[in-house]
Formats: C-alpha cells, sequence, structure tokens
C-alpha cells in the first residue's frame, strides 16, 4: 500500500495504553479538526489497576478492557488493528505488521513495554504486555489442571505488582492443588514502599500461605528448577515474571533518541529530545525526571499529551509534565482487602478494597459508552465474587 500523500498526513498514535485513551476521548470531545489514526495490536485495552481482580476472578475481561475500536467511533478516530515494526522519523511515516506505510504529521507512542527476563532466560509466563496476559492466564489454567499433583508456582519479582499477581494467584487457585510462591532480589516485598507496608504484605503472605523467599537472585530457569545467583535452587512447575520492564528492540532501529535502556527520551513535555513531532507517553517515554515504570503516570500523562499535541498542531507553547515525587499504592490483597501507601504512611482493610474498586472504575468511567450501567454492573459483580470467596 502506498505511504499517505503528504497533505493527509494524520496524527498518529501508536498503541492503546492509559495515556493514549485520554488523547482519543479529549481531541474528540474537545474537536480537532485533523485525521487521527490509532494504531493498536489489540482491539481491547486493560486498565492494569484492576489486573489482579481478574485474575482473582472479580472482574471478568469486559470489566476490564476499554473497547479501542468503540472509543475511535465515538470521537472521530481512524482504529488500525495492528502494530508498528518500524518508524522512519525522516520520511515521517510508520511502517506496521499488516504491511501498511502510514505517513505522519505528528506521532505519538504509548505502546507500553516488553518483559525483561534475565539473560539467557526464555521459559516462564511474562505478565507483560498486559494486553495478551488473558491468554497465558488461560494456559497456565490448564497447566495447573493437568497437573499430576501439587503444582508449584513461582512469582517472581517483590515489587507490588509481583505481591498483587502472588495474591491474585492464590485467591484463583484456592480450591486447588497449587503452591504460589514469591520470590526476587531484595530483602522485604515492596521495597519501595513504607517500613509499614512492607510489614503488612509480609503478615499478608504468611496469612495467605504463600510461601516467600527474599534476596533471591534468579539467574536461570531449568530443569524445574529456579537458580538464584548464591547457587540456592526453588523446586517450580512455572514461574510468572513481574520483574522490570524493558523497551521494544525494535525502538533502537528508528533513529530517534533513547536512554540506555532502550526507551524513547522526551522533554518536560513529553516530546522527543531528538524529533520535536514526535511524542511518547506511560512507559515507553523516559523521562527528564525518572520515575518507575506504572500505570499511574501514564494516566496523569494522558490530559498533558493531549493537551499538547493540539497546542503542537496550533503552534502554542506547550506544557509541561510534572511527575508526582510521591504517589499512591493501592496494594490489592486476598479476601477482599487491600493496602494504601503514601508518603510513608499506610493503611489496610476491605475498606480499602472498596476505594480501590472506585478508583479504577472511576478511571474507565470516562471511556465506556454507557458508564453508569457499566459501574452498577461491575460492582454488583465484584461484591458477588467477594461474597463467595
Amino acid at each position: 500500500m502506498p505511504e499517505t500523500r503528504e497533505t493527509e498526513r494524520p496524527v498518529v498514535l501508536l498503541g492503546g495504553g492509559h495515556a493514549h485513551v485520554e488523547v482519543v476521548r479529549a481531541l474528540g470531545e474537545h474537536g480537532h479538526g485533523r485525521k487521527i489514526v490509532l494504531v493498536s495490536p489489540s482491539r481491547h485495552a486493560p486498565y492494569s489497576g484492576m489486573l489482579p481482580g481478574y485474575i482473582a476472578g472479580r472482574y471478568r475481561f469486559e470489566d476490564f478492557h476499554i473497547d479501542l475500536a468503540a472509543l475511535c467511533d465515538r470521537n472521530d478516530v481512524t482504529f488500525l488493528e495492528t502494530s508498528a515494526t518500524g518508524i522512519d522519523p525522516g520520511r515521517r511515516s510508520v511502517s506496521l505488521a499488516n504491511g501498511q506505510v502510514v505517513g505522519y504529521d505528528l506521532l505519538s507512542v504509548d505502546i507500553g513495554s516488553a518483559p525483561s527476563l534475565p539473560a539467557g532466560i526464555s521459559g516462564g509466563i511474562p505478565v507483560k504486555p498486559i494486553a495478551s496476559f488473558a491468554e497465558r492466564l488461560a494456559q497456565l489454567d490448564a497447566l495447573a489442571e493437568e497437573h499430576e499433583g501439587p503444582f508449584r508456582l513461582a512469582i517472581v519479582g517483590q515489587g507490588v505488582a509481583g505481591v498483587e499477581m502472588a495474591f491474585a494467584l492464590r485467591e484463583r487457585f484456592a480450591r486447588g492443588r497449587v503452591q504460589v510462591t514469591l520470590a526476587g532480589r531484595a530483602l522485604r516485598p515492596v521495597p519501595e514502599r513504607s517500613k509499614r507496608t512492607r510489614k503488612l504484605v509480609e503478615t499478608a503472605l504468611q496469612k495467605a500461605g504463600i510461601e516467600h523467599h527474599s534476596g533471591f537472585d534468579v539467574v536461570a530457569f531449568e530443569y524445574g528448577e529456579l537458580v538464584a545467583g548464591d547457587g540456592r535452587r526453588l523446586p517450580v512447575d512455572e514461574a510468572v515474571w513481574t520483574t522490570s520492564s524493558g523497551a521494544p528492540a525494535w525502538l533502537r532501529k528508528t533513529g530517534l533518541e533513547l536512554d540506555a535502556a532502550g526507551f524513547i527520551r522526551v522533554d518536560a513535555a513529553l516530546r522527543s529530545v531528538s524529533h520535536g513531532n514526535v511524542f511518547a507517553a506511560g512507559d515507553v517515554a523516559s523521562l527528564p525526571d525518572p520515575r518507575p515504570k506504572a500505570g499511574v503516570f501514564a494516566v496523569r500523562q494522558g490530559p498533558i499529551l493531549a493537551d499538547n499535541i493540539r497546542r503542537s498542531l496550533e503552534g502554542e507553547d506547550l506544557l509541561p509534565f510534572y511527575p508526582q515525587r510521591a504517589w499512591l499504592a493501592l496494594i490489592s490483597l486476598s479476601n477482599g482487602r487491600a493496602i494504601a501507601d503514601k508518603w510513608g504512611l499506610s493503611v489496610s482493610g476491605r475498606g480499602v478494597q472498596a476505594w480501590k474498586h472506585w478508583n479504577d472504575t472511576r478511571f474507565l468511567r470516562k471511556y465506556a459508552p454507557d458508564y453508569s450501567a457499566f459501574s452498577s454492573k461491575v460492582l454488583t459483580f465484584a461484591s458477588r465474587s467477594r461474597r463467595l470467596s
């Protein structure tokens, strides 16, 4: 297919991440006067904050996914269900997996991150990309069902994502013969959070019967064992990786300026430091003031990114994005409980989980065609699930 003619070059949004769904909504709501194209390998974009609830059985697939095609249709945006394979900033074009080449006037990249496994390890089940984790979860269900005897499942990574995954999978397989273990290189779980939160998590792990192997720096996964750098071995039948995120490898061939890890370097306005007509947000963006790869930052970048795309098209000055220095973590445990952690303070209980549910569904409110009906369905389903747990 020939490249789009110069006079027809649209604004191209690569990826259906948390920031880009807000760009689609905001530009559609306020009017943009330009052709906008959203490219995503999947029609359904998950909200990462509700993934643990889905794994535990408290939400259905449709409860925590945004229908990108429907969102685009409501906001006069063209949706292409395919993935990007390359960017040519010189020609201002994007190559897609379907063979199409799309020219752009402005480009924004919000494609998330790829799993970053220890060198030489290819086995196990990575959590990222989250958009396709539902498929890998079904494979895990089948493995646990077909396995003879106790099924030993290890979650590797002790950050918030790893802890939530351990509790969610323990809840999912509560009535089966699955032994869940949490392992990672840190000496305590959620080392980036407060001392009280770490203690609350450790107590909850013990109550849930989840083994915890701290200081376990995984260097190999072979012959049914996780191997630590100090020589310790942990027998497991399968491993789920929640370790640090890596950048998509193909970005290194684009000519965009990247950081040492391969993420797109942006300025305070979320604009590429090397190409002024390219923006980036979410995990794939390397901020001047770095932050963890967490959905909370992508959500907050959305309104700024949308406004800066509009300002760039109209020749106006761009606005800076100021990332939080302290950000709220809502950590799902089991049995309808969660921990809230911010400013070195933390609180735990069922009320926190209810707050987390409200906070998560509030994000989805903007992107569902009939949120009042949607919210009622999700709340009813989540409440019923808690009563059955």
